[in-house]
């Protein structure tokens, strides 16, 4: 336990080290912080309970990209006191970095839990939340259905945090440090493992290569989440060499927005999602799969989506939040985006 400060402010919080007893995961949070603290787990199996009332620690893995997803966290933990009053709770993921978002006395914050080069033979001992906004996220379900995107694949961590600039997000503070994994390191896991997604928050085109390199040699299909137009569009001879080869399974990169005034707002480039919007139809001769995210509403812009959801097969939204977190706005806002919108 030590103090900490980022640019939300300061505040106490926890290490994994610090917590004696058994532990119960469960995961509201994105795939890389998903992944992460599923190789800590199958390090710390002798820690680990698969069912809470069974746990000394309860913690929920949060995520804090909307307030929608922060009042996810909340109504998680929530439910989860209710049920086992006598537990201690934390916040781990990246709203536990959120030192401006106050908690209730009962939760404690705990830092990141990383466990790098860990092969990861049991995903169940994290529980993996439904995802609120869909309800199609049963276990049978279309592994491309809204919410399933990758859920049911292998994570293969390349990295961890971001070096963008983009207006918007707080990847930089809420994931700490940026690193990557040493690539010959993790060949051995490519290797016994199917069905692979490569993870990291942003994946950068020297990963892309690498990992690539992996896929020719072993003649296995590979997939990528999150990786940025500019990246993409640097990597694109990689990327189509796999997807002529029969190797690119799924390809996610986050455009956001279509409309210039808009991305110019966000510190994006607009001819680097033009760009990107004609490399990606390429693809379809290729039947790759191809993913991207939109922020809608942002501030206070017209929606302009038509051309992305022409192009890609899998369409994910945010609605845009200003980063202030207030419970009675987040209820108004779940109420109109998920129940109504």
């Amino acid at each position: 336990m030590n103090k900490q400060k980022n640019r939300f402010g300061e505040g106490i919080i926890y290490n994994i080290k610090d917590l004696t007893g058994k532990i119960y995961f469960s995961c509201a949070a994105c795939m890389s912080v998903y992944a992460e603290v599923l190789g800590w787990s199958n390090k710390n199996k002798e820690k680990i309970v698969k069912s809470p009332e069974l746990a000394d620690n309860i913690i929920v893995l949060t995520c804090q990209v909307t307030d929608l997803a922060i009042l996810n966290d909340f109504k998680i933990i929530t439910n989860l006191k209710t049920s086992y009053p006598d537990k201690n709770f934390f916040f781990g993921g990246c709203l536990s970095q959120r030192f401006d978002i106050e908690l209730p006395d009962y939760i404690m914050r705990i830092d990141h839990i990383r466990e790098d080069y860990e092969p990861i033979n049991d995903k169940s001992l994290v529980t993996y939340e439904k995802p609120f906004w869909t309800n199609c996220s049963d276990d049978n379900d279309d592994e491309f259905a809204q919410g399933n995107l990758f859920r049911h694949m292998y994570p293969l961590r390349v990295g961890v945090g971001c070096h963008g600039k983009c207006k918007y997000c707080t990847i930089r503070t809420t994931r700490g440090i940026a690193y990557d994994l040493d690539i010959n390191k993790l060949e051995q896991e490519f290797i016994d493992n199917e069905n692979i997604v490569i993870i990291a928050d942003s994946i950068s085109s020297d990963q892309i290569m690498d990992c690539a390199k992996l896929a020719f040699k072993h003649n296995k299909k590979i997939s990528f989440r999150n990786v940025e137009p500019h990246n993409v569009l640097a990597s694109r001879i990689t990327l189509a060499g796999l997807a002529v080869d029969g190797l690119l399974k799924v390809l996610h990169t986050p455009v956001q927005a279509f409309d210039e005034d808009v991305l110019k707002t966000m510190n994006r480039s607009k001819s680097d999602v033009d760009k990107l919007i004609k490399f990606i139809k390429t693809l379809k001769d290729f039947d790759v799969f191809t993913a991207t995210n939109i922020i809608i509403d942002y501030d206070n812009h017209k929606n302009n989506f038509d051309e992305i959801y022409n192009v890609f097969d899998y369409v994910s939204w945010n609605p845009y939040w200003n980063g202030d977190f207030d419970l009675q706005k987040a209820y108004d806002r779940f109420n109109h985006y998920i129940w109504i919108g």
